[in-house]
Parts: structure tokens; sequence; C-alpha cells
């Protein structure tokens, strides 16, 4: 029987206890750019160091007081099926571990418009910790944050930018890598490829590392897999350019790529992989989606579960739900960025479900040893820079 990695992110968030801490590095690609113009700017009282968060296991304390807590979504809503649901399902299990007051507030923006006053209107309401969702989220946050220091903040999918803000970060290139040495090992076509809403680090990274694991692939079996969709050298990309599905772009791009005889491919971007999976169908094409955050064939409409070859997944929720216990026992874990990453259970790879009998056991072998190696340490590369 197949082995699988099967994803438990778990962190040791209660009992955290800062020490003297250090201005943030900027340095980091995953940390400094940004195409929003929310963008927040770093003073130097600000303090972000990064922790690569422990394993232990999961569970509320026995002395934990509820704070009231709201959550803000980016522009996409709360029913993207990627990390605004990941990160309010996390809001809502720290409600039933009794870190968190019944009837959490949630507010869904529809443009970044909306973002200062649905923080404004957390803070009316008496908020103890606001979860942001997202880096467009970032500078309202940090000017939030900074004018409230007696409130917690945690932020997804971005680091720290303040002394009171859990930044909640991940090393997704790492899984992104093994997926595309699976992806390469299962095309028929010999062409597999990916795309994403737009070039920026948090979408950008998953597409490095499934080419990197793709040529990984390559050079161990002498073969010619060929990638679409990411350049390693230019870190330059197919992008659509939005996030919105119903966009015609989506599933054109999408297109292009079959055309092309890609076989295999990895969208990044909220639902930006459901008109992909249409364009799949409707061809009739023996092609499959690798999803992104949370397991698609749980988070995505029923019509597709037979298309997911598996899932780069990112623990977004339990990340949240940690920060927010962390809270409520009294050690919140304001002014780092908790960074997840394969060695500490924070990202992974989803079972291949229905494509479980097409993945030969001797790939399957392979792809659990590519993930133990990258935790070792032998398997390496120029990974993103995450929680700089």
């Amino acid at each position: 029987m197949k082995r699988y990695m099967r994803f438990l992110a778990i962190f040791a968030v209660l009992g955290l206890v800062l020490a003297a801490c250090s201005p943030a590095d900027e340095g980091g690609e995953e940390t400094t750019t940004t195409e929003s113009s929310d963008e927040p700017t770093t003073t130097e009282s600000m303090t972000s160091t990064t922790e690569a968060v422990d394993t232990t296991t999961t569970g509320a304390t026995a002395e934990m007081t509820p704070v009231k807590t709201c959550f803000v979504t980016d522009d996409a809503g709360v029913d993207d099926r990627s990390f605004n649901a990941s990160g309010w399902q996390g809001v809502q299990d720290a409600v039933a571990s009794g870190a968190v007051e019944p009837d959490p507030i949630l507010l869904e923006s529809t443009s970044e418009a909306d973002y200062q006053p649905h923080i404004e209107t957390c803070l009316s309401q008496g908020a103890e910790h606001i979860v942001t969702s997202g880096f467009k989220l970032a500078g309202s946050t940090e000017t939030f944050a900074a004018q409230n220091p007696a409130v917690q903040w945690t932020i997804i999918d971005f680091a720290s930018v303040g002394r009171n803000v859990t930044g909640l970060e991940y090393q997704t290139d790492e899984a992104a890598f093994a997926a595309g040495y699976l992806a390469a090992g299962v095309s028929q076509t010999g062409t597999v490829a990916t795309y994403g809403g737009q070039n920026i680090p948090t979408v950008a990274i998953f597409l490095d590392g499934f080419a990197r694991g793709v040529a990984h692939y390559n050079e161990i079996k002498g073969t010619e897999v060929q990638v679409l969709g990411w350049d390693v050298e230019a870190q330059e990309g197919t992008m659509t350019g939005v996030f919105d599905p119903a966009d015609p772009i989506v599933r054109s791009t999408c297109e292009s790529q079959l055309d092309e005889g890609a076989d295999i491919i990895l969208p990044v971007g909220g639902a930006i992989n459901l008109p992909c999976g249409t364009a799949i169908q409707d061809r009739g094409i023996e092609g499959a989606l690798i999803g992104v955050d949370a397991d698609a064939v749980e988070a995505m409409p029923a019509e597709f579960q037979d298309l997911w070859l598996t899932t780069v997944l990112k623990g977004i929720a339990i990340q949240v739900q940690r920060s927010l216990e962390a809270h409520a026992s009294g050690s919140p874990s304001g002014g780092i960025s908790l960074v997840g990453n394969l060695e500490n259970d924070a990202v992974g790879l989803a079972p291949y479900h229905s494509w479980e009998d097409r993945v030969p056991d001797e790939l399957d072998a392979e792809v659990q040893q590519i993930l133990e190696d990258i935790k070792s340490g032998t398997i390496t590369w120029d990974k993103f820079v995450v929680g700089g």
C-alpha cells in the first residue's frame, strides 16, 4: 500500500515568551515584494523575528480565557476555497477549543477599499484579536496595529509587521518541489504546466518549487519533461493577472497550456483552477490538476474530484488556531513570523485520492523519499526567502 505524507500542521505557539527582538530584515523576497498599494512601510521601531515552529500536540490548554475575535478577508471573500476559507476555519476551530468567544466577527471584503473600514469595524466592536487574511492587508494591519497596541493581530501569508502582530508564512516550495517531481513522473505527454494569479511571492513560491521539482526528475531520470509557465532563472511565469475564476482569461490561460500538450497543471490562486478543470473535462483528456493550500478534493466542488492528482498543502487553519490559543492562554506570539515547512509538518502533499492507482509504487516511494530528503537537507536549492 502506498505511503502518503499525511498532513498535520502542529505548532508550539503556546507558552512562547519573546526575548529581545531585533528589527526585521528587509531583504527577503517573500516579505518585501507586493503589487498592492497597501504595501506596508518598515519602521525602525518594528520588531519582527522569525521562528520555524516546533511540533507539539494540538489542543487547547486548561487555562484559556476566550478572546473576542474579528476576521477580515481579502477581496476574494471567505468562499475562495483557499486561504480565506482556511483562515476562517481556524477561527472557528479556536471557538471550539475555547480560545475564542462564540460568534466571532466575519467581515468579507469585495475590494481593497474595504480593508480599512472593516478593521475599524473590528476595533469599534471591541475585538481583542484581529485576523487579517493575506498580503494585501499588510499595510492596514501595520498601521492599525501600531495605533492599537493592546489589540493582538494575526496576518496570514505575510511576515509580522509589528510587536503585537503574528505573521504566518510557509515554505511551500518544499512541497511543491515534490509535486513537480510527481507530475513529471505521471505525465503521459512529457509536458506539465503551472500558472498563477499574479507574480507575487506567495504565488511564485509554488511555481518555482514545482518547476525545480520537474528539473530534478529530469536530472535523476535522464528525461526531458517540459514545464510550461515558469522560468526559474528569470523568476517569471504565466500569470492571469486576476484571481477571479469567472474572468475569461483564466480559462484561456489553461487552454493555451493544454494546446501545448500539458496534461498535469498546477494553477495557483484560489479558484482559478476550476476553469482549467472544466477545460480538461470538455476536452475529454486524461489530465490532472494539482491543488494548493487545502486538500482540493475536500475544498473544491465535487464534480472536479477525479481531477486532483494531489494538493500542495498549507496549514493555515491550524496556524491561525494556535495563534489565537496562544493569546487566550496569556502568551500571545506577536512580533514574530511563524514559518511552516516540511520539517515542522506545516506544509505537505495530500493523498492521491482517485489517482492512487495511476501513481506507480516506485514513483510514490521516490516522492516520499524526496520529502524526507528535503527535511534532512539532503536536497537543497536556493529557496524563496520567507520570514525575512
